[in-house]
């Protein structure tokens, strides 16, 4: 019964909050998203008296508001009054739409005023002031000033389709407007490393190019991309082996001698009645344990370079290591002196490394994490 009366409580507190929404925008003077409610409302309910209430109360106000912001605007010397001019047209047209596609809406507001005809000049207008803005903002030559006019000429666009050269300025815009990066080749070397190296290289230009496909206004090339297109690059990104080793080798030898816990047969004993005795003795031998260590390792140093400037914006040293490690184990003795641990050892067999190549891709796997890490947070800001 408790859970029956709480239901009704929230049909009720539903039903009055759904009802006076329209009533609470049209009392904030938000005219616009009062007459949208209501008419979403007589939608779902064409008798809806509230509803109908608040339409013919706030239809006149968002009308008459949005009327006196076109006519203020239009007096003003803003620099984008006609920006201005239009959105108020286009909101009460698409609210003259929505009127007409509801017809509990359109018995209430039978002619719903519309700026069908004023729009196109309005639009025109708008267009100039955003191409006018996206000229001033290209002028003054500044990659974040290209950035501003990118996007006034693509509301220009917007506002009217192919407006005077809005598509090639929008390519100039865009291409002046973006962080232009080039990744230098990684020096390693020539040789049996060679092809793990380029492995390494691709990884970093991979991991760049998608940290940059979310970006919008910056863009990776390779030095003999940037020169073909005859790039002048914002940033080199110059990374660099400081030193590496691959393939150090490291074996400790180490022999100890153990003795069984316990006592084992170690023979027989026949006692003067010639009566068979076991003879329980405690068991040595010599345990030798082989580990083999190949150590690589090396340490990166990475730059962020302003090219026009040679100033040096980010440096970073990052190490790198893997040590590939193989045991086995050999006896000299009773090998019931050993334990188990042990005996599985003396199983093993000395293991070749793996090739220097596959070395010098494990190592390089902290590295690649770190220059990651470093580059995400350098170009986070971009």
């Amino acid at each position: 019964m408790k859970q029956y009366y709480k239901n009704i409580i929230f049909v009720l507190i539903t039903c009055v909050l759904y009802n006076c929404s329209g009533k609470k925008q049209l009392e904030k003077g938000d005219y616009a998203s009062a007459v949208y409610k209501s008419i979403s409302k007589l939608r779902n309910s064409p008798n809806n008296k509230k509803a109908s209430t608040v339409l013919k109360q706030a239809y006149p106000l968002a009308l008459s508001y949005a009327q006196e912001q076109i006519d203020i605007a239009k007096r003003s010397t803003h620099s984008f009054k006609w920006n201005t001019v239009v959105t108020n047209m286009q909101t009460m047209n698409s609210i003259a739409d929505e009127i007409s596609r509801c017809p509990a809406a359109r018995n209430i507001i039978t002619s719903p005023t519309r700026y069908d005809n004023e729009l196109p000049h309005a639009k025109e207008k708008a267009a100039e002031e955003c191409y006018a803005a996206g000229m001033e903002s290209l002028q003054k030559g500044t990659r974040l000033h290209a950035r501003d006019a990118y996007f006034h000429f693509i509301k220009a666009d917007e506002l009217v389709k192919g407006y005077k050269d809005t598509d090639s300025r929008i390519s100039e815009a865009k291409i002046l407007a973006t962080l232009k990066v080039v990744l230098e080749q990684i020096p390693v070397g020539a040789g049996r490393l060679e092809i793990s190296a380029q492995f390494f290289q691709n990884n970093v230009e991979a991991f760049i190019n998608s940290l940059f496909s979310n970006k919008q206004f910056v863009q990776l090339y390779l030095p003999q991309e940037a020169e073909q297109k005859k790039i002048n690059p914002d940033h080199i990104i110059r990374i660099q082996f400081d030193d590496f080793i691959v393939g150090n080798t490291n074996v400790i030898q180490k022999t100890t001698s153990v003795t069984s816990k316990e006592s084992v047969a170690v023979g027989e004993h026949i006692d003067k009645d010639g009566v068979k005795h076991t003879v329980y003795n405690r068991v040595h031998a010599d345990f030798t344990e082989f580990k083999k260590e190949v150590i690589s390792k090396g340490l990166v140093d990475m730059r962020i370079i302003e090219f026009s400037t040679n100033k040096i914006l980010l440096q970073n040293k990052m190490p790198g290591q893997f040590v590939w490690v193989t045991q086995w184990a050999l006896f000299n003795g009773d090998d019931r002196a050993l334990t188990q641990q042990q005996k599985n050892l003396t199983r093993q067999k000395e293991v070749p490394p793996p090739a220097p190549q596959d070395l010098f891709v494990e190592f390089t796997k902290p590295i690649l994490s770190q220059i990651t890490d470093r580059l995400s947070r350098f170009y986070a800001q971009y």
